[in-house]
């Protein structure tokens, strides 16, 4: 990166307050008011060297402390039910001191990329190993339900307390270039980001040989461009090769692009990539 983690980690975190939502609401769990949080009045460095995941869940930790609606209570708790079997994780568990409420928050970002077929979208993320649908079932399924299938498993102090399940999830959808509609899937916020995504060897037709593209690093990922003006950015050729999906910033439309390797999505994956 060529700027400062002082820059990148302030744009994460107001773009965990003001981004808008990947998902509406779930019968499992609503989504969380994320307008309601509170950015810290002092600079918080986060460690931009490591998983996207983990980062987003430091810097929601820094921005719950700094919230004076929320008290934190415990971040990551796990359930077993015996040693070295772990059933899940419960991201945090969050007090709302306005109503009182206990708020079990399941948190995640992601990036999908629209990928129409004759019978319909499939939505794979930039590691085609990952996909939306199957991301959905989880939080359905398992995720947002941890508290109701196994209260007795959680620490002895909030057994006896109700406690609701909501879900933070913020992030992308990329439409193909060529795309004879935009993607539709059940659940997707309709007012969440968009961009759009094309091939490598589709880069020199679409933007030009003369464009100006920029590669947004992986922290940056989850924060929309006007979050991010102002950054400078390093530059990518159209030429350059590549062997995983790339996010860019380009002059020619203000919206953010993944360019993907030619064979995506099949036999594409990387395990850097969320």
């Amino acid at each position: 990166m060529i700027h400062s983690s002082d820059i990148v980690s302030k744009a994460l975190l107001q773009s965990l307050i003001e981004g808008p939502l990947l998902l509406d609401d779930l019968p499992e769990g609503a989504a969380f008011p994320s307008d309601s949080l509170v950015a810290p009045k002092e600079a918080t460095p986060l460690n931009l060297e490591q998983k996207l995941g983990y980062l987003y869940e430091d810097a929601l930790a820094v921005i719950l402390e700094s919230t004076p609606r929320y008290d934190p209570l415990e971040r990551g708790i796990q359930i077993r039910r015996e040693a070295g079997h772990t059933l899940g994780e419960l991201d945090f568990l969050v007090r709302d001191l306005t109503s009182g409420r206990l708020i079990h928050l399941e948190l995640a970002v992601k990036f999908y990329l629209a990928v129409e077929t004759e019978s319909g979208f499939l939505l794979p993320g930039p590691d085609a190993r990952d996909n939306y649908f199957r991301k959905l079932d989880k939080l359905r399924s398992h995720q947002l339900i941890l508290v109701d299938k196994f209260r007795d498993l959680l620490p002895e102090k909030f057994r006896d307390e109700e406690i609701v399940a909501q879900q933070l999830v913020q992030g992308c959808i990329f439409n193909h270039v060529n795309a004879s509609r935009p993607v539709e899937a059940k659940f997707l916020n309709p007012k969440g980001r968009r961009g759009k995504w094309l091939h490598a060897e589709e880069c020199a037709d679409y933007f030009g040989e003369n464009a100006l593209l920029e590669i947004v690093p992986k922290p940056l990922w989850p924060v929309p461009l006007e979050i991010m003006e102002g950054v400078q950015l390093e530059k990518w050729k159209v030429d350059d090769g590549m062997d995983r999906c790339v996010m860019v910033r380009s002059d020619v439309e203000n919206l953010p692009y993944f360019i993907a390797p030619n064979g995506y999505p099949l036999n594409t994956h990387d395990s850097r990539a969320q």
